[in-house]
C-alpha cells in the first residue's frame, strides 16, 4: 500500500509520451491518477485498449512502487464549460502560429486540477512557442523530482493556456524515452503505446501526422512496411503540394 499522499493528475491518451510519464510516475512512492479526455477521435478505441492493456502491465512491473488508480474516463458531455478567456487567448495565438485546438478543452480541464502533467517534449510546436514568448520555470518536488511550468512573465496568452499544467518532458526527445523503456524493461509497454490518428485495418496509417513523427524521430520500426509506403507517398504528394503553393504565391506577388 502506498503510504505517501501525494497524487499526480495526468493526462493520459495511450500513446508514446503520455505513456512514458506514466511509467516514469509508477515507479515513485506516490500515487497516480490518469484522466482519459474523449473528443470521439477514430483511434479512441485503440488508445483506450493501449491504456487497458499497459495498465495491467506497469501494475505486474517488479519496479512499481506507485498506487495506480484506474484512468478516469471523461466524455465530451461531461467536460467544464468552456472558458471565454481560454477561448479568445487561443484565438489571439492561432491568428500568428498555428497551434492544436485540442489544447483549448485541455485547458479548461485543468482550471479545476491545476497541475496536472502535460506530456509535451522538447521541439514540439508548443514548447517552440512558448520559449519564443516568454519561456518556463524549472522546479523541484519531493514526490516527483524535477518538473517545468510556464514562466509567470511568459505572454499573457500562453500563460491563460499552459500556466495550470506541469510540463514534465521538457528535457526529453523520443529517442530518449525509447532507450529509457528498453533500459529499464518496458520494451512490451512501448510496443503497446498507440499513437496513429487514422488506423488502417488496425494498424498505424503512416499518412497522418503522428505517423510522420514515429519516422522522422528515428522509430520507423513502429510502422510496418505498408504503413512506411503510404509515409512516403505521403511526403512526396505534400512536397508537390507545397511547391505548387509556393509558385501560386509568386504569381500573385508578382501581378
Amino acid at each position: 500500500m502506498n503510504a505517501n499522499n501525494k497524487t499526480v493528475k495526468i493526462f493520459w491518451t495511450g500513446g508514446f509520451d503520455s505513456t512514458f510519464r506514466v511509467v516514469q510516475l509508477s515507479r515513485m512512492n506516490i500515487t497516480v491518477q490518469p484522466y482519459y479526455l474523449s473528443d470521439k477521435r477514430i483511434a479512441e478505441s485503440y488508445e483506450l485498449e493501449a491504456i487497458e492493456k499497459i495498465t495491467q502491465l506497469i501494475n505486474k512491473h517488479p519496479d512499481t512502487k506507485a498506487q495506480m488508480l484506474p484512468t478516469v474516463y471523461v466524455s465530451v458531455e461531461d467536460r467544464p464549460e468552456s472558458q471565454p478567456q481560454i477561448a479568445e487567448a487561443y484565438k489571439r495565438i492561432f491568428e500568428k502560429n498555428w497551434l492544436g485546438n485540442q489544447y483549448v478543452w485541455l485547458a479548461d480541464f485543468a482550471v479545476n486540477h491545476p497541475g496536472i502533467e502535460l506530456s509535451i517534449e522538447k521541439g514540439t510546436n508548443p514548447v517552440r512557442l512558448i520559449e519564443k514568448n516568454g519561456g518556463f520555470e524549472k522546479k523541484y518536488s519531493d514526490s516527483i523530482g524535477e518538473y517545468y511550468t510556464v514562466s509567470k512573465s511568459t505572454d499573457k496568452d500562453y500563460l491563460t493556456l499552459f500556466g495550470n499544467f506541469g510540463l514534465p518532458l521538457l528535457d526529453y526527445s523520443k529517442l530518449d524515452m525509447k532507450d529509457f523503456f528498453i533500459k529499464h524493461g518496458y520494451d512490451e509497454i512501448m510496443k503497446l503505446t498507440w499513437f496513429c490518428h487514422t488506423p488502417i485495418n488496425g494498424k498505424p496509417c503512416g499518412k497522418c501526422n503522428p505517423c510522420k513523427g514515429v519516422v522522422e524521430e528515428g522509430m520507423a520500426e513502429r510502422l510496418d512496411e505498408e504503413a512506411l509506403k503510404r509515409y512516403r507517398k505521403a511526403k512526396v504528394i505534400g512536397k508537390i503540394k507545397s511547391t505548387a503553393l509556393f509558385r501560386l504565391a509568386k504569381k500573385i506577388l508578382h501581378r
